[in-house]
Order: structure tokens, then sequence, then C-alpha cells
């Protein structure tokens, strides 16, 4: 039996558009998104992207939709860490496709997803050709400093150069940082489409395969590393596959919170007029023209629920969920040192094997509730990024893991997963629900505080810096 993916790369575009079409008459106008993995090298996308990449580079600096000025965009206004990074980058992406298709002549033209979970997540050939997708095509300068009210602290002057840590045989995938909990595969990803509240979802999905993806692609100061990362054409995909996944939690059913920001002359339209769009405008992808692959068709506006706290980064826990313990830290972690962070809960094992609902993504199919074990998340807040950024900076979590150094293997059962730093990002969310299964299951944990463990890591074993994390929550959910 195919998996849902696996049926996707099969059926093709084809099938998808057929099941659009029928439900409402914008639906012909439908931008389609395909999956740029499973296309062939000859693929019209490739050359249609390329002429737009060109032609923006082309276009004088006084025009907003000029390659450097899309970019800029990125590095003044996104918002990382927030409740609004997916709606914002939303919006981002879909005028940045409006123009593509502008410039090209073609109001067709829909972007391409890089989907971090076929192939081992390999970026296709013809962004490694001599070509406008290669970013070593262009060497862009980034040299920028952002303005003092940016929402993101990027690091002050952004000096990346155009290079990748990826090659066409060496994919997300391929890295061996994440043992068996790679968080780019379809499990991984599953897993973080059944959280049914809108703040552990995005706070999983930008932490972990967002951010690691960015860290990974830039490795060696390349553009993907930092604010100016769009100078490379693989971060439009790249957004775009972030955008896809929420776009398939959506159409399973989930909700977003209503969120009244404001994004008044941050993009601009395919004219190159500035626009005042706000985050509520994203709630319903199929109006702003597009749709998946992977997605069944909403054609209606996504339900918007109240929201406490949209200056948060995630809804208040003790609001929400079930708190099940809380501690602060005040070690200050150093690369490859562990940091131990023990955490008192009740009831723990009750709470853990209990049950939770769902709502599952089954591809071309009405929205399904499911029923589950209950998940444990563990919520880091207060983080302090590290002091340095010259090469990527991940954290690996584990569970009372009574030997562990810096030399423990992520196949290791204490192990939970990975997350990175991009954009000043001060809260991240890990799942911790395996690890804590297997430490009761094994008699380790009884009685006794959850130990969190935090063992930070850089990709340049030359790198030292400081982080400190200031405290954790274990929340049910």
């Amino acid at each position: 039996m195919l998996s849902r993916r696996k049926f996707i790369a099969v059926s093709g575009a084809t099938l998808a558009l057929s099941m659009v079409l029928p439900k409402k008459a914008h639906a012909q106008s439908l931008r389609l998104r395909r999956d740029i993995t499973t296309m062939a090298p000859d693929d019209p996308f490739f050359q249609e992207y390329s002429e737009a990449v060109r032609i923006m580079h082309e276009l004088p600096q006084s025009d907003p939709r000029n390659w450097r000025n899309q970019a800029i965009i990125h590095a003044n206004y996104c918002p990382h860490g927030g409740l609004d990074f997916l709606q914002w980058h939303r919006h981002y992406i879909t005028f940045f496709e409006q123009i593509c298709g502008e410039l090209i002549g073609d109001p067709s033209f829909a972007l391409g997803y890089w989907n971090w979970s076929n192939n081992q997540g390999r970026i296709p050939s013809p962004f490694f050709e001599d070509g406008p997708l290669n970013v070593q095509f262009w060497n862009d300068p980034s040299n920028y400093s952002t303005p003092p009210l940016s929402r993101t602290p990027w690091p002050d002057p952004i000096t990346t150069v155009g290079v990748r840590g990826l090659s066409e045989t060496r994919g997300l995938q391929d890295f061996d940082f994440f043992g068996n909990q790679n968080p780019f595969t379809e499990d991984a990803i599953e897993t973080i489409l059944r959280q049914t509240n809108f703040g552990f979802f995005s706070q999983l999905l930008e932490g972990e395969p967002h951010n690691v993806a960015h860290g990974l692609s830039g490795i060696g100061n390349g553009h993907m590393a930092n604010g100016l990362s769009p100078l490379d054409p693989i971060f439009w995909l790249h957004h775009c596959n972030v955008d896809r996944i929420w776009a398939e939690w959506q159409s399973s059913g989930n909700t977003t919170p209503s969120n009244p920001r404001q994004y008044n002359q941050q993009f601009s339209n395919a004219q190159g007029n500035l626009v005042d769009v706000s985050a509520n405008d994203t709630s319903d992808f199929n109006g702003l023209g597009f749709t998946y692959e992977t997605t069944r068709p909403s054609l209606q506006p996504i339900a918007l629920m109240s929201a406490r706290g949209i200056q948060t980064a995630i809804p208040r826990s003790d609001e929400v969920m079930n708190v099940l313990g809380r501690a602060t830290n005040t070690e200050t972690s150093q690369i490859r040192s562990v940091t131990s962070i023990p955490v008192e809960t009740a009831n723990l094992s009750n709470e853990l094997f209990s049950s939770r609902k769902f709502n599952r993504t089954n591809f071309l199919s009405r929205p399904q509730t499911a029923i589950e074990q209950s998940r444990i998340l563990a919520v880091f807040k207060d983080v302090t990024p590290p002091s340095s950024e010259k090469a990527p900076i991940l954290v690996n979590v584990f569970v009372d893991c009574r030997y562990l150094n810096a030399r423990t293997s992520t196949d290791d059962p204490h192990y939970a997963g990975t997350f990175s730093f991009f954009g000043g990002t001060k809260e991240f969310v890990v799942d911790i629900t395996s690890t804590l299964r297997y430490a009761l299951e094994q008699g380790i944990m009884v009685d006794q505080p959850v130990n969190i463990q935090l063992l930070p890591f850089s990709t340049d074993s030359d790198v030292d810096t400081q982080i400190l994390f200031g405290s954790v929550e274990l929340v049910r959910v």
C-alpha cells in the first residue's frame, strides 16, 4: 500500500487538479504548487523559474521587485519565533510568486516546494548547473545592516556569500547528526501535523525542520544561514514546503487563531506597488490563488478562533494545556557540553498513556478525527541565542541519559530530537514522547524528576559560544 506522499509522487499534478476544479468556479485559476524533487531536470518549471530569477536580477535598484530588494524584505521584517511566522511567510512567497508570473508573462506560474522527505531531501540538479538557479552563478553580495526597529535582530552586518552546504548527492537526510529521529523524514513531519494546537504546531515546524534546513543549507557562511537567505533561489521553495505543511494542517480541519498583526507596506505586488495586508488575510490559501498537490480543496475560509496573548511566541501553556512541570535554569551552556535540567512532575505515567484526539491529514479525503496516546512536549523558554553565528548551532535533546557525553550517538533511545537557531528565536518545542515511554518501560524514571538534557554542537569544530536555556516546561497535548 502506497504511503500518502509516495502516492502523490506517482499520481502527479493531473489527479490533484482534477479534484480541485469541480468545487468552485475560481478553482480553474488556482496556481498548482508541485514537488520539485519529483520533477524531471527538463521540467518547464526550472526554465520558467530561472527566467524569473534572471529578470529580477536585471531590474533596477529602484524597483522593489529587484532580486536584492526582495531579499531585504526578509531581513527587515520576517518574524521568527512568533505566532505569525507562518502567516508572514505565506504572504511573502505568494507575492513573490505573482511577481515571477508577471515578469515571465505567465500569471499561472506557481512555485514548487522542496520536499525534505523525498530523495533524502536533496536539491534537484538544475540548482547546481551553470545558470540562474545556482547561488554561485550570481555571487550576490549580502553586506546589509537591518534597521534599528527590525522585528528580527540579525547579526549586524549580514555578510554571507553565495555557497551551499548541500550538493546533488548530499541532502538534508544525508547528515548523520540525527540518528533515527531525523526531522526531515515523512514520519517526523506527520508527527508535527498531529499537533492540534496552532502555537505548538508552528513552533515544532519552525524550530526543527525549518531552522535546521536553513543551517545545513548555509554551511560555510552561505546566504541560507542568515537574514538575506532569499538571495539563494532555493529559499523560496524551502518556505513553499513550510507553507505546504501548514496548508495540509489547515485542510485537515485544524484552526489557526485570529491574529490582528498588520504588514502594511512590507510587500510589493506583481506590478511593483507596496501593499497593505494582515496576518488574517492568509487564512484561506485557495483564496490567495494557489493550492498544493497534497491538500484537499478547502475553497472556504478556514475557521478562525479567538486567541489570547497574541504578543507571546506560543499560547500560554498553563491556560490552554495540561502543564506537568516546570523548571528554571541558570547554567550557561557551552558547545559539546551537557546541560541538565531536572523537572518535577506529577502523574507522569498516567498522563503519558492517556488518549488524545487529532485530525488526520489523509490526502483527498474528508477530514477525520483519530485517537492516539497523549504526547509530551518540552517547551524551552527564555533562550538566549548563541553569541556566535559563524556556523550553524544545533541542540540535541536527550531525556534521562545517565551516560550522556559529546560522543553519545543520536541513535540512542534517550535522544528526543534536535532544534536549531535562526532569526533570534527564543522559544523552542521538542516532542519527547518516545524517550519518556522508553524510560518508563525500562524502569529508569519512576517517582523521580524528568532529567531534560541539552547538548549544543556546531558543524564547525572551531566554534565556541554560549547559550542560556532559561526554563523548560513539560506539557501534555
